[in-house]
């Protein structure tokens, strides 16, 4: 079940992509004419000579060169408001009432100046010729950001700077030449945020997973706030993944935010998902004792490396068999950030009021109750979320089953618990995974029993009585059962 909430319309970037169509293509139409945008490109910061014959050459399939270049821009970081005000830098008068509705009433009266200039001014600049990429630089270095005026300066961009300045930019023809014009063959998971693709990285030779943002068609307020959504997901996820590097935390490698879709970039994992392998797609063969422990191990120590890295914990939000990817060597890796936010550490003083979601986001099977009916936002979400993960490794069950009596994963599991105390027998016995090998001696048989024990101990309803991630790491390390399990 995939989450479609859409996040508060004050807290969106203007982006210049999301600026009304019809507005948007006026400013091409006006632009394309004359090749006029080759005259404000050596304005724009962060614009090179690459771009600009990038837009050249997509001039010659019939497509609007401006439409690219406003693309490529956004994709550094500008918005709408950059693009007013470099439009009053270049005195570009008509186009700056074309977007006026687009930007805040306060840098309206930049208008006003470009019409009165002061009396003493300091000598223009000539904007330098396209095709000289040396003064192209130039005029970058010299000229300053046509940013925002200090009041409203870090508090939209700057994550999404720090972020793409901290990843490798790809293009979208790169991609779409990797995945083979993001053929249906190559597709390797689809959800309800787009598709991911394998694909091969031409200059590298390297095999990699590229998500592919959905798209939406909907030209109406909801669709484009469900298009928002959509790109504020995925730079929530690349500005997350840029932040840190963790053996068991999929590494982004690159990104592309100029094409039709944005597009993240990620290590190619071989085997797949957690949730494949328990379900042996394609004939895969079950996952051994050895590895589930090893599985569940790696991914719960990704976890507490999001809650305890920083000062302030990242929790997750969208901890699910789905997300723990598993590489060439069975190492699990915990991906899809998107949900992921900064919120507390679970507190025992009372006095300490729990923060609060703005919205109910991740998927229903997986999030705990204090979340859907209270919008309590801490890392025992997380702990909740993966103590159902680890019953799903110990029992091959869904999280929830519309075929299964008791639907719930965390009932189906105290059902079967009192149906082993009627029957005097271990609830290992009965809960076990039929699909996995026979359990081969005691060290497989305890690990069992700590999946389950420490499985249902982070599923607790009274989320101050679930362990920690730390717990659960020296838990699932030690085979020892929590305090309050049997």
């Amino acid at each position: 079940m995939e989450n479609s909430d859409i996040t508060n319309d004050s807290n969106d970037i203007n982006f210049i992509i999301f600026m009304k169509r019809e507005i948007l293509q006026q400013i091409c139409d006006i632009l394309d004419t004359d090749n006029t945008w080759e005259t404000i490109a050596p304005y724009m910061p962060g614009i090179q000579l690459r771009d600009v014959e990038g837009c050249k050459r997509y001039a010659s399939y019939n497509k609007s060169p401006t439409m690219l270049l406003l693309r490529v821009w956004c994709a550094k970081g500008y918005t709408a408001t950059h693009l007013y005000q470099l439009f009053a830098k270049t005195k570009l008068i008509r186009l700056m009432r074309i977007m006026k509705s687009e930007v805040d009433e306060k840098y309206h009266e930049l208008e006003f100046k470009v019409l009165n200039p002061p009396r003493k001014t300091k000598r223009n600049v000539q904007p330098p010729g396209s095709q000289s990429a040396s003064r192209l630089k130039k005029t970058e270095s010299k000229d300053a950001s046509p940013a925002p005026t200090q009041s409203t300066s870090s508090t939209t961009n700057d994550p999404l700077r720090i972020a793409i300045e901290g990843t490798l930019p790809v293009t979208y023809f790169e991609l779409l030449e990797a995945t083979n014009g993001f053929s249906a063959s190559n597709v390797i998971g689809k959800g309800g945020y787009g598709t991911v693709y394998k694909g091969e990285m031409k200059a590298t030779g390297g095999m990699v997973a590229v998500k592919r943002i959905l798209a939406g068609n909907d030209s109406s307020a909801h669709g484009s706030k469900v298009e928002k959504e959509r790109l504020r997901q995925s730079l929530t996820e690349l500005r997350t993944l840029a932040r840190f590097r963790h053996d068991n935390i999929l590494p982004i490698y690159a990104y592309s935010l100029e094409g039709p879709e944005p597009c993240l970039v990620y290590q190619f994992m071989a085997n797949g998902s957690l949730e494949d392998r328990l379900l042996c797609r394609k004939g895969t063969a079950p996952l051994t004792w050895i590895q589930r422990k090893e599985i569940s191990i790696g991914a719960a120590r990704g976890l507490l490396f999001l809650h305890s890295f920083a000062k302030t914990p990242i929790i997750h939000g969208d901890v699910k068999t789905a997300n723990i990817l598993l590489d060439k060597h069975m190492e699990p890796k915990l991906g899809d950030f998107g949900l992921c936010r900064d919120g507390q550490a679970e507190v025992e003083a009372a006095e300490k009021c729990p923060l609060i979601a703005s919205h109910i986001k991740g998927t229903l099977a997986y999030l705990a109750p204090e979340f859907i009916t209270s919008k309590i936002l801490t890392t025992k979400l997380d702990v909740y979320s993966y103590g159902i993960v680890l019953l799903e490794i110990a029992s091959g069950q869904r999280a929830y089953s519309d075929t299964r009596e008791t639907r719930g994963l965390v009932e189906y599991c105290l059902v079967t618990k009192e149906l082993a105390e009627h029957r005097n027998v271990r609830l290992r016995e009965i809960l076990i995974d039929k699909r996995a090998p026979p359990l081969a001696n005691e060290a497989e048989e305890s690990f069992l029993e700590t999946l389950i024990d420490v499985g249902l101990a982070g599923a607790l309803n009274d989320r101050k009585l679930r362990p920690t991630m730390a717990q659960i790491v020296e838990y699932l390390c030690k085979n020892v059962v929590p305090n309050g399990q049997q």
